[in-house]
């Protein structure tokens, strides 16, 4: 394994620092090249236009044999280019060394230049030798009556050009080595707490989450050992919160069956003959039987949203005649367990856009939580209250019960958290209302202070009003 991660590390590097060498001497050498023959380019071309301008400006009239004389003695004679005079038909009349040529031009500059202008043309004449030529016409009057043609050898500037090509392919070879020798000293470096990464995370695959990875730098590799001993402890909180849900879920499973099936042999063994005590049972069993469709559909529901299937059917809705609903349900428990169950709706009955059950099991659920931490309280009261504003509707539960303490407030809408209470439950119920809220595009939060109460508010977006009954 560190064979093959040393291999593609110094491969992979290998390969960038090529790829760039590669690109790099390709624009130097196109820049030289450019510089070079573009250089002699530019200067053939100026040479020649402007003294087939001043030729045909000044040179006597008539054809190019009668300039021809003007044409030699005025060649500048620090030039270097071969400068040759040409007629109509292709003849050398004369050249800056005095001498006439016996073959014919026959170039695509010299025939553009019997066309008017002034062109460059690049190429190999008979002996090989690599040329560069530029031909400007020369005028008498309005008349094209010859050619005046530049020429210039490249097989120098070629040279020139092969030189610095050697050179940088030695520079590249050079630099080739150095990357090669950073590449072997940066895998080298790198393998160690890769290796060290790789044995942690086959440790965690195989169930060992107690185990850390040693952070050797604090580069990426080292935020990595980070984040893999933060995902380490955070799979064996979850690890440990899912025993005890199970541990949990079992005991509040096994708690109502026992009941259920207690109170199933007590009738069937002749209790039934009993009215008051048939009427219990039946009580008992159907309380009970209640207590698990509860607990069953908390563990549906809880899957549903986990695996993003809980469907939601949405309508126009007013909150207050839900709340008016559960207010009736629960009045009878309330009066019951010696809760002052207040219901005040300030909402003016605006619409929103809701699950009208999904709703109801948010509230079903938060008074149930309401209810029984407040049992038993001095002047136990739960208040239902509603308000809106321009853009909110607004539900508060406050109850004065128990509370909660400042450790289970930021935990106790975590799935599966149950706090230190000994109530019964599954930990689901308000981690399940918390997204069921927020699949309306709503807000829930808790407010609460141990041993003075609890008020948990929910913020559901408005659609309009709906107008008041006079």
């Amino acid at each position: 394994m560190r064979k093959s991660i040393s291999r593609k590390l110094i491969g992979n590097n290998m390969f960038i620092s090529v790829f760039v060498l590669v690109i790099l001497e390709t624009l130097f050498i196109v820049a030289i090249s450019q510089y070079y023959l573009g250089g002699i380019e530019r200067v053939l071309l100026n040479n020649a236009t402007t003294a087939a301008a001043f030729y045909s400006r000044n040179a006597p009239s008539g054809s190019i044999a009668d300039k021809t004389n003007y044409i030699f003695e005025n060649i500048n004679e620090k030039e270097s280019a071969l400068v040759e005079v040409i007629d109509l038909d292709g003849n050398i009349v004369i050249d800056n060394t005095g001498a006439s040529g016996s073959q014919k031009v026959k170039s695509y500059d010299y025939f553009q230049a019997l066309a008017g202008e002034t062109e460059v043309w690049k190429g190999h004449i008979s002996s090989g030798e690599r040329i560069i030529a530029v031909s400007s016409p020369i005028y008498d009057e309005e008349e094209i009556v010859g050619v005046l043609r530049y020429v210039s050898s490249l097989d120098p500037a070629y040279k020139i050009l092969f030189n610095y090509f050697v050179f940088a392919f030695v520079i590249g070879l050079i630099l080739l080595a150095v990357a090669f020798a950073l590449a072997l000293a940066t895998s080298r470096r790198m393998i160690i707490p890769i290796k060290e990464l790789i044995r942690v995370t086959e440790e965690i695959s195989q169930g060992n989450f107690k185990i850390t990875a040693l952070k050797y730098t604090d580069d990426e590799i080292g935020q990595l050992a980070d984040a893999i001993n933060i995902m380490s402890r955070e799979i064996a909180k979850n690890d440990q919160e899912k025993n005890e849900f199970i541990s949990s879920i079992s005991h509040e499973l096994r708690t109502p069956l026992t009941s259920i099936k207690g109170w199933g042999e007590t009738l069937q063994d002749g209790g039934s003959e009993d009215s008051e005590l048939l009427r219990e049972g039946l009580n008992i069993i159907g309380h009970e039987t209640d207590r698990l469709i509860i607990l069953v559909n908390d563990l549906l529901d809880f899957s549903r949203l986990q695996a993003h299937r809980l469907e939601m059917h949405m309508q126009e809705m007013v909150l207050d005649d839900l709340l008016e609903e559960l207010y009736k349900q629960f009045f009878q428990r309330a009066k019951n367990e010696k809760i002052n169950l207040v219901l005040d709706l300030n909402d003016d009955g605006m619409l929103i856009l809701g699950d009208y059950n999904r709703l109801k099991q948010v509230f079903i659920n938060i008074l149930d939580n309401a209810m029984k931490f407040t049992e038993g309280a001095h002047n136990a009261q739960v208040k239902i209250i509603s308000y809106a504003d321009d853009e909110w509707l607004g539900v508060s539960i406050i109850d004065n019960g128990t509370g909660i303490s400042e450790e289970d407030l930021v935990k106790v809408q975590n799935k599966f958290y149950k706090g230190t209470s000994k109530k019964s439950g599954t930990g689901l119920g308000l981690s399940i209302a918390t997204e069921i809220v927020q699949l309306h595009q709503g807000k829930l939060w808790i407010e609460s202070t141990e041993g003075e109460g609890t008020q948990i508010t929910i913020m559901l977006p408005l659609m309009y009003t709906v107008p008041l009954e006079e």
